[in-house]
């Protein structure tokens, strides 16, 4: 088994490895775990007016998202087929034929564009 901070290979079988918790954490890691977000309680009233746009921002974008997800039947069906495409996509090997025509694709729409700013 190879550990992504290592680079390495580990021995899965000593006790050291068993958990995740018996490994040290790197000190990013650490550095980001220590950092935590402020209380509001401990703000001051800009970092709080900021703080609020922010979450009610938030809220809004998951609102949003959460009911068109829910209630519009379109979307769930083309998120049906873009997971389905991409899934054959993958299962067959096709990425290059698809950058393949991606390519052409482009080189058409950059042809009807020159047309159409010639006229």
């Amino acid at each position: 088994m190879i550990d992504k901070y290592d680079k390495g290979t580990i021995d899965i079988f000593d006790p050291e490895h068993w958990h995740p918790a018996n490994k040290p954490a790197k000190k990013e890691e650490h550095k980001e775990q220590t950092e935590k977000v402020k209380s509001p309680y401990q703000m001051n009233r800009q970092e709080l007016r900021e703080y609020y746009k922010n979450k009610r921002e938030e809220d809004r974008v998951k609102r949003y998202v959460n009911n068109l997800h829910a209630s519009d039947e379109y979307v769930r069906r083309l998120e049906d087929q873009l997971v389905t495409t991409k899934a054959f996509i993958k299962f067959n090997n096709l990425e290059p034929d698809l950058e393949k025509y991606k390519q052409k694709v482009q080189e058409v729409n950059n042809a009807t564009k020159k047309e159409k700013t010639k006229t």
